[in-house]
């Protein structure tokens, strides 16, 4: 069967992809890390009027003339008052973020000034720059401006933003998310450890790389090797669906694989053979009458982080309108060699290391895909193409983990 590219992949899941949960209104310290549902305009202009940058004087700069003066301090405007009108001749004492009173024109810092009693000694004229130290009202939005836009992720810079635009509560777009580990060998973490048993560690990977990309409705749930009580809780499952479904492993051929039969009963399902190290196997389609999205991942833990980063994450930054739905990639030099070439796209765990001033990629030396302590060490992703071998000094795009869950 012919490898499917992972760029050919990623297209078509993208255009498979249509809008995914519910939009609440939520006030902003909830919407922290969720995602825009509806782009958000600012009900004020911020600043509302031009504003010192600096503590100091507010003057016309005219006043200046052209040699030392010295004016009456004839205005004092705090951050916080109407800012008043100033007098010709004289000078306002002023604070950052303070209004500029009307009539002023420039703004000098106080430790460039001389102060008196009630009086105030600037600079010469030609040491001073007309409208310096002045912030313009509008400078960061304008009543009515889109200050964010439908699909972006809500960091703290962005709930700041909508805060300062007069929004109190934000419309975001929530996904409820089911993560699905299957096999009687698996135990749940903190349990006895057991002869022939391993601990669970896909389920808590899946739902920690969804919580960490904003996705906090998860839920997970086990599935035992035994067809009819696969059927039983597929079926509870369908019968009030989240809003996609994420597996990793019991989709292949194998004798004890129920639940890739369970699966096929309820849905429309395609099994892929990707060009991708790690993973190859790959699940994607729809179940039950509502068409919920459903994910089968590789068994292996780093498969199942990489074919999420590069291929479920893309899928749903495109279902909830966030463009683009992959970071831009730095180009970072291998420290390292790939001798034989392969025929999967390789993605690579890496740390990105300064040395002399160059950006160097260091390689952790054992890639199984088995592994995650390989991840831990690692900071991101280097991606060697298919068919391609790597020389010492040659650049490679680089995904820092940061950047692809951002």
């Amino acid at each position: 069967m012919t490898l499917i590219p992972v760029d050919q992949a990623r297209e078509r899941l993208l255009a498979t992809a249509r809008p995914l949960g519910r939009v609440v209104r939520e006030p902003l310290e909830q919407a922290l890390g969720g995602w825009l549902a509806e782009p958000v305009a600012a009900r004020v202009t911020v600043p509302p009027h031009d504003n010192s940058a600096v503590d100091g004087i507010a003057l016309r700069w005219a006043d200046l003339g052209d040699g030392t003066v010295t004016l009456p301090i004839t205005l004092r405007v705090p951050a916080g008052d109407a800012p008043g009108e100033l007098a010709p001749g004289g000078a306002a004492r002023i604070f950052t973020g303070a209004p500029v009173p009307a009539g002023a024109d420039t703004v000098l810092m106080q430790e460039d000034c001389v102060f008196g009693d009630g009086t105030v000694t600037p600079p010469a004229a030609d040491g001073v720059r007309a409208g310096q130290n002045i912030r313009p009202a509008g400078q960061d939005s304008r009543q009515g401006d889109v200050v964010l836009e439908a699909g972006e992720r809500l960091t703290p810079m962005a709930i700041g933003l909508a805060a300062s635009v007069g929004v109190a509560e934000l419309p975001v777009r929530r996904l409820r998310v089911t993560v699905i580990s299957s096999g009687d060998e698996l135990l749940p973490p903190g349990a006895p450890a057991a002869p022939g048993k391993i601990y669970n560690s896909n389920g808590p990977l899946m739902a920690g790389l969804l919580r960490q990309s904003g996705f906090s409705q998860v839920t997970s749930l086990w599935l035992p090797d035994d067809r009819a009580r696969t059927r039983e809780q597929l079926d509870a499952l369908l019968a009030d669906p989240p809003d996609l479904v994420l597996a990793s492993g019991g989709v292949s051929v194998g004798e004890e694989d129920h639940l890739r039969a369970a699966l096929e009963e309820r849905g429309d399902l395609d099994f892929w053979r990707l060009a991708i190290k790690p993973g190859k196997p790959f699940t994607f389609g729809r179940l039950g009458d509502a068409g919920l999205p459903f994910f089968g991942l590789p068994g292996n833990p780093s498969a199942v982080l990489v074919c999420y980063l590069t291929l479920v994450l893309p899928y749903l930054r495109r279902c909830l309108g966030a463009a683009p739905v992959l970071p831009v990639p730095q180009r970072v030099l291998a420290d390292f060699t790939v001798t034989r070439p392969g025929p999967r796209q390789e993605y690579l765990r890496v740390r990105r290391v300064e040395r002399d001033g160059q950006a160097w990629l260091q390689r952790h030396p054992n890639q199984s895909s088995g592994m995650l302590s390989s991840a831990v060490w690692a900071e991101g992703l280097a991606v060697v193409p298919v068919d391609r071998t790597v020389a010492v000094g040659e650049p490679l795009d680089y995904y820092a983990f940061a950047d692809l869950l951002a």
